[in-house]
């Protein structure tokens, strides 16, 4: 796969880090996004926060109108059933709490019901990239992608690959962390 490729990205996990990659990816990237949690609940404060945030730091300041922050808004689809939201996507971007076992199930759910081109990242700041892919059918298409902090400021995307991922997974990931400035 390549960049071009990428048309729709999911985001799993709602939280800090989750809305503000799944922003950046509909802002600037100009993706539709879904963005997954566990509940209703935790999904609906980071769509409140993407959209709060647009409002204080963009639409307030005049860096864009109410319109251009409806379209993004649009392009971002909140959800809560991982196995459902990542039929038809991508990219699968993971970025949940530091825990592998969290990660691990999250990636072999992914890795079941993803398309067969799709690449899995981990927004990971330190765990393993090669024990979560040891849990795919796609070990060289599982990546890491991490997003420093705040990701809509910071322009650094670390990009640590796992023993079996592939050139090409590394390239389209760096081509789209290159896009998204």
């Amino acid at each position: 796969m390549n960049i071009t490729q990428i048309k729709k990205i999911a985001v799993v996990g709602a939280g800090m880090m989750g809305n503000q990659i799944a922003e950046v990816l509909t802002r600037i990237g100009r993706y539709e996004v879904v963005v997954i949690d566990i509940n209703d609940e935790l999904v609906n404060k980071g769509l409140g926060a993407i959209d709060s945030r647009l409002d204080k730091l963009f639409v307030a300041k005049g860096k864009m109108t109410a319109d251009d922050k409806k379209q993004i808004v649009n392009r971002i689809h909140g959800r809560t059933s991982l196995e459902k939201a990542v039929k038809d996507v991508d990219v699968v971007i993971e970025a949940v709490l530091e825990n592998m076992n969290i990660k691990k199930e999250i990636f072999k759910k992914a890795d079941e019901n993803v398309p067969k081109h799709a690449i899995l990242a981990s927004n990971t700041s330190y765990l393993n990239v090669t024990e979560m892919a040891a849990v795919t059918g796609r070990p060289d298409k599982v990546v890491g992608m991490h997003f420093f902090n705040p990701p809509g400021v910071m322009k650094l995307v670390e990009i640590p690959r796992g023993a079996l991922t592939s050139d090409e997974t590394v390239e389209t990931i760096k081509a789209l962390a290159i896009k998204l400035g």
